[in-house]
């Protein structure tokens, strides 16, 4: 067999709305932009367990939130609260390297899945964003306190017909994670909800 020198070539789930059929214009008033985290590790302990928190805070560089509804993060290292013994983890690091950093760490009933292939994370930004959010989720994001740097608010929601992971960040805008196989629709959700005030992708 020959050899014709092409490359496989790896697209995100967002590709095709983000370069097709994202609409422009001068009053564009959300922005959309896909958040290229090559790690998405799902980890499963005991949040009351210290040694478990250390060696994730070792491991990561993030302190392990355990309020409900909150996430922390160090840089582009973030750790979600999915539940009283579950957590997100998303880094721009290998997720193979941090997987099995974490799991030769840590000790006892745990568990470190890696879902980077079956997740997306965007992010929204502008003035339409609250808006957006009431338009997609029956959820009350604007009781949500101001995020800092280390972290902030996040819950598990409906968005539109779909689902997702939603946090809110220092700037104001809004970090969505989702499953890939919801993300074109949610693209052409996003579309038609600001169909009159316009939308721009950012690369």
């Amino acid at each position: 067999m020959s050899n014709t020198g092409h490359q496989p070539r790896s697209e995100s789930p967002l590709h095709y709305g983000l370069t097709s059929q994202v609409t422009e214009n001068a009053q564009s008033s959300l922005v959309v932009q896909e958040i290229h985290q090559g790690c998405h590790l799902t980890l499963r302990g005991d949040s009351g367990d210290t040694q478990f928190g250390h060696a994730v805070l070792q491991v990561t560089g993030v302190t392990l939130p355990t309020k409900p509804g909150t996430y922390r993060r160090s840089g582009n290292t973030s750790i979600y609260w999915l539940g009283p013994n579950e957590w997100l983890v998303t880094a721009t690091s290998d997720a193979l390297s941090l997987g099995s950093a974490l799991r030769q760490e840590l000790k006892g009933h745990v568990a470190v899945v890696d879902v980077s292939g079956g997740q997306t994370q965007v992010n929204l930004s502008g003035e339409q964003v609250d808006t957006l959010l009431q338009k997609a989720s029956v959820y009350d994001f604007g009781s949500w306190a101001e995020a800092s740097d280390q972290g902030g608010r996040c819950t598990q929601s409906t968005f539109a017909s779909a689902s997702a992971l939603v946090a809110k960040n220092v700037d104001g805008s809004v970090d969505l994670i989702i499953r890939r196989s919801f993300s074109d629709y949610i693209m052409q959700w996003l579309l038609d909800a600001v169909k009159d005030t316009g939308f721009k992708s950012q690369a």
